[in-house]
This record gives structure tokens, C-alpha cells and sequence, in this order.
């Protein structure tokens, strides 16, 4: 087992150096990528080997040689395939371990709506009256008991034990049903998604740690994992948790000369809990895009302080001012969560700066996020160093990834980089600085 760690798998140029060896090497092997890259690799890239004199064949997504096969597959096309076949000795790539506990987590998520409580069948109409009362009875108690506007919602311990009745109780009546089982006896976390508009309700369920559900076809297979993070800071504590043995680790330069990260941290920083934060924050902020000739980044998972920014930024520098859109002018500037920014910076030219009003710590009003943090402390563990701070850590670092090209400016605004232990040593690991 192999990490290999280089902010070059941000783009497609890495692909020839992967793909020319597992070409060359004559045995069967798996390459995973997401969904996005899978029709350019096969219908743009993989022609080009062509003209370099290899002879293969492509056939529902596996390149095809005299001696071997190349699969191309995505994470879920995997995991399908490893049920029905359970193969093992195979080389297996995972293109960007950053994002594969959230591919995980979208592949793996249950989600159980109105529908899935009532089989078709005949044989059982008595069950089927039964379920719908028990789904309007519950439907009832969650509304009585939300806020106003809430979507989200945790489960009691008599709400989690009633549901889990019911679904042992009636495996046949539902194929969702069956897999809710096996998802509670493993332990997954559950919670309540309201539908205010409909006035219905559904459970949602997902494990809290992804890993155990593959680790399986992790330890009967040599895996090659590819992170885009410049060096590995968690990555490899988290494989040896799982007993995940790596027979190597390293990290390999960029595809391009990396400058230094010209970072600022102003002083007397208002911490994110003061009333004046938001206040405070906003006016520094315009001071900051005044100057400005290039692209201005600002970065906030917080949707109500994103959009309450980009208001008062457009009411000083009026259409320069985007919400999550395209820049197309050189000083123009963005507002946008970090989500977005991530998967568009490669499309977008390195910006001149970039802010950061508020760290991307893990959303605590998401019930997943909750269970998380209860999980590790009943196992007596450091919750924030364990998952909240690498969460936070490991959105900051793609951020900020493309100042490297040009030395550009990194602005934090958020207190507690400045008056916390974590955020001086969060602050460290940005590097070159």
C-alpha cells in the first residue's frame, strides 16, 4: 500500500504517469476517479495512447490488452462490483483520497421517504395500514416538536427504539427496510429530514466512520492512494487507526514553482461568539477589497454571514461584487463557501487574495456532525483534534492551494487563529508562508 501526497492531482496532467504504468505493468488493476473525469478520460484522453503505440481495446469502461485489464471506475461503480465479485490482489488507484470520506458518505447514505414504507404487494394490505399510521403518528410528534423553519432533526433514544421496531418487525415490507437494519446493528447515526413544503418527513442514516464499511476490500487488495494535499498531516494516522499498514508514504513536488503564501493576521481579532464580530469583520473586509487589482476571495460556510457580506460589500463596490459566480473581471470580487471555491479554483485564475472571515469548522447544527463528536467522546477522545480541527484544516489548505502559483495573500479575520493554541499550530501547517 502506497500514499503518494502532491497538490498535481488538483488538474488531469498527472494522468500519463499513472495510466502509462498500470498500461505497462501487465496486470489487472482498478482505477478509481470521480464521476466528472470518467467520460473526458475515456472519450478525450485515452485516445492519445494510441498514437503512442499501445494496443487496447475499450469496452464498458475497462481498457482491454492482450495480457490485462485497466478498469475506469468511479467509487460507486466499485463498491458495487466488490459485493457481487469480492476480488482481491488487485491494484487499486483511489485518485484523491481528500474527497473519498465524502464520496463514502454520499455512496453509503440512506435515506428513507414516504414511499419506501409501503410494500405493493396484496399479501399486505393490513401491514401496509398499520405503517401508515405509524408513519403519520410520527409524522405528527416530529413537526409538534421542531422550530420553525428547522429541516433538521436529531432522534430521541424513544424515537430511535420505536423505528427500530418497526423496521425489525417488517424486513419484507420494504427492500430499504432490510438495509436500515443492518445499518442500525452496525451502528450507524440516524436523524430526521423535515420537508416543510410537502409537510412530510424521511430518515436519513450514514455511518460515522466511513471506513470500517470497506475496509474488507481495503485489506484483501494493494491500494494506491492519491491525496492532492501537498504533505500528509492526517491521512496516514487515520489508514494505521484502521490497520491499514502503509508500505510507503511520500510527497512529491508540484507541477509548478511554489512561492510563498504572503499571510496576515490583523491584530485584536474579535472572537466569532462577540455581538460585534459580524460588524467588526464586515468593515475590515471592505477595507481589505479597496485596493484590490485582482480577484478578491472571501470564504464562509456560514450562509447567513456570506450573504450579509456580499450585501454590504455590493453596496460599496456595486457589480464587482459576486455571490458564487465566475469572476470575469480582474478586480472583481467573490463571495462564496468553501465547497464552491474548491471545486471551481481550477477553473478560475490564481486570485490576488484571499479572506477568511470565519474557519470552516464542521457544521454542528447537522445531527451526522453531533453524533460524531458524542461517538468520540464515549470512546474518551480528543473530538476537536481528532475531527473537528483536521475537517477545518484540510478546507483551508485546497483553498488557499492556488496562492502558491503567484505569492498572493491569505487575509484571516477569525480570533481564534491568533488567541487559540489550535489556530497558531492550523496556521503553521499553511506552508510556504
Amino acid at each position: 500500500n502506497l500514499l503518494i501526497n502532491s497538490e498535481i492531482f488538483l488538474n488531469e496532467e498527472w494522468f500519463p504517469g499513472i495510466l502509462i504504468t498500470l498500461f505497462l505493468n501487465q496486470e489487472n488493476s482498478k482505477f478509481v476517479i470521480p464521476a466528472y473525469q470518467l467520460q473526458f478520460l475515456l472519450n478525450k484522453h485515452l485516445p492519445l495512447y494510441k498514437e503512442l503505440g499501445f494496443d487496447f481495446s475499450i469496452q464498458n469502461n475497462q481498457i482491454i490488452f492482450s495480457q490485462h485489464i485497466v478498469s475506469i471506475q468511479t467509487l460507486e461503480s466499485l463498491l458495487d462490483d466488490y459485493c457481487q465479485s469480492n476480488y482481491e490482489k488487485q491494484i487499486i488507484i483511489f485518485s484523491d483520497v481528500g474527497s473519498l470520506e465524502k464520496d463514502l458518505k454520499n455512496i453509503l447514505r440512506i435515506t428513507l421517504c414516504k414511499k419506501d414504507w409501503f410494500h405493493e404487494g396484496d399479501s399486505f394490505v393490513r401491514e401496509k395500514k398499520e405503517l401508515s399510521k405509524t408513519y403519520d403518528l410520527l409524522k405528527e410528534k416530529f413537526f409538534l416538536r421542531s422550530f420553525p423553519n428547522q429541516t433538521l432533526m436529531s432522534l430521541t433514544n424513544e424515537d430511535i427504539n420505536l423505528i427500530k421496531k418497526i423496521i425489525k418487525e417488517n424486513l419484507d415490507c420494504s427492500d430499504k427496510f432490510a438495509k436500515l437494519n443492518r445499518a442500525f446493528l452496525s451502528g450507524w447515526a440516524s436523524w430526521i429530514n423535515l420537508d416543510r413544503d410537502k409537510f412530510e418527513w424521511s430518515l436519513e442514516a450514514e455511518p460515522i466512520d466511513q471506513f470500517p464499511e470497506i475496509i474488507e476490500l481495503l485489506s484483501k487488495n494493494n491500494i494506491i492512494f492519491l491525496s492532492s494535499f501537498r504533505r500528509d498531516n492526517f491521512y496516514k494516522k487515520y489508514l494505521s487507526k484502521h490497520n491499514i499498514k502503509l508500505s510507503s508514504s511520500l510527497s512529491l513536488e508540484s507541477n509548478f514553482v511554489e512561492k510563498d503564501i504572503i499571510t496576515y493576521i490583523p491584530p485584536k481579532l474579535l472572537l466569532p461568539n462577540n455581538p460585534l464580530f459580524i460588524s467588526s469583520t464586515i468593515d475590515i473586509c471592505k477595507k481589505f477589497s479597496f485596493l484590490s487589482k485582482g480577484v478578491s476571495i472571501f470564504l464562509s460556510n456560514e450562509d447567513n454571514f456570506k450573504i450579509k457580506l456580499a450585501t454590504e460589500l455590493a453596496s460599496v463596490y456595486g457589480q464587482r461584487v459576486l455571490l458564487e459566480n465566475y469572476p470575469n473581471v480582474d478586480n472583481q470580487i467573490v463571495c462564496s463557501s468553501y465547497d464552491w471555491w474548491i471545486s471551481k479554483l481550477h477553473l478560475i485564475c490564481p486570485p490576488e487574495q484571499i479572506i477568511i472571515p470565519l474557519l470552516p469548522f464542521p457544521n454542528m447544527e447537522e445531527p451526522i456532525n453531533q453524533e460524531t463528536i458524542s461517538s468520540l467522546r464515549s470512546q474518551s477522545k480528543n473530538w476537536f483534534r481528532e475531527f473537528m480541527f483536521p475537517e477545518a484544516f484540510h478546507s483551508i489548505e485546497k483553498a488557499v492551494s492556488p496562492l502558491r502559483k503567484n505569492s498572493g495573500k491569505l487575509v484571516i479575520l477569525d480570533g481564534r487563529i491568533s488567541n487559540r493554541k489550535w489556530g497558531r499550530d492550523m496556521l503553521e501547517m499553511i506552508q510556504p508562508q
